[in-house]
């Protein structure tokens, strides 16, 4: 799906949604634990045997022991199931490209899938095989061309449908302020929604920047 995104400069108003732009990624034996450094009380964890998501908030160690790893992150994609399990997909790198009405749009320069499959140690041979095959598609998402996004504005629509807008539409989530037609990522985002993760919930266009 291809959208053309202008960059133009405004001031900025008051009101407007931000999603959690730097996060923690901490993983344990049995989840993934991924959390706001900007506000280490929000967050939420996956479970790495069933995919399974739980918010958390409060800044305490919800897993009773130490990661095995922390890295940081820029953004959860979404997520994805396939025949024996889920995967979620970060970013781990990003570019700052231009400005959109004032505010930074960046450019995805590295996505990677982090596996919630611990069920397919139960698979049969047959299943493991699929399985391989459609990890072996999804892997193709990691080298997807233009993609973009902003932490603090809409970028699917343009300047003419923004000035329709009713007042106060900007505060709401970025993810309802979006166009679902432009959003390339659109069905990766259902569970995070479900789950009413609206700040972290980044809508994201495959497309050009004309600067």
């Amino acid at each position: 799906m291809e959208d053309v995104v202008e960059m133009e400069s405004a001031s900025c108003s008051g009101g407007r949604f931000k999603l959690r732009e730097k996060l923690e990624l901490q993983e344990f034996q049995d989840k993934f634990v991924i959390k706001s450094l900007e506000s280490p009380a929000q967050g939420f964890s996956i479970d790495r045997h069933d995919g399974n998501i739980e918010p958390i908030h409060g800044g305490g160690d919800i897993c009773g022991s130490s990661p095995l790893k922390i890295s940081t992150i820029y953004g959860v994609v979404g997520t994805i199931r396939l025949l024996a399990g889920t995967y979620i997909i970060v970013i781990t790198s990003r570019k700052e490209v231009g400005n959109f009405l004032g505010f930074p749009v960046y450019r995805v320069m590295s996505m990677k899938f982090l596996s919630c499959n611990e069920a397919l140690k139960q698979s049969n041979s047959q299943e493991k095989r699929d399985e391989a095959y459609f990890l072996t598609l999804l892997k193709t998402v990691e080298s997807t061309p233009g993609l973009y996004y902003s932490y603090e504005t809409d970028i699917t629509l343009n300047l003419q449908r923004r000035w329709k807008l009713s007042e106060g539409w900007m505060a709401k989530p970025i993810w309802k302020q979006a166009d679902p037609r432009f959003v390339w990522n659109k069905n990766l985002l259902d569970e995070l929604i479900e789950h009413k993760l609206d700040e972290f919930v980044i809508p994201i266009i495959q497309g050009n920047i004309l600067l």
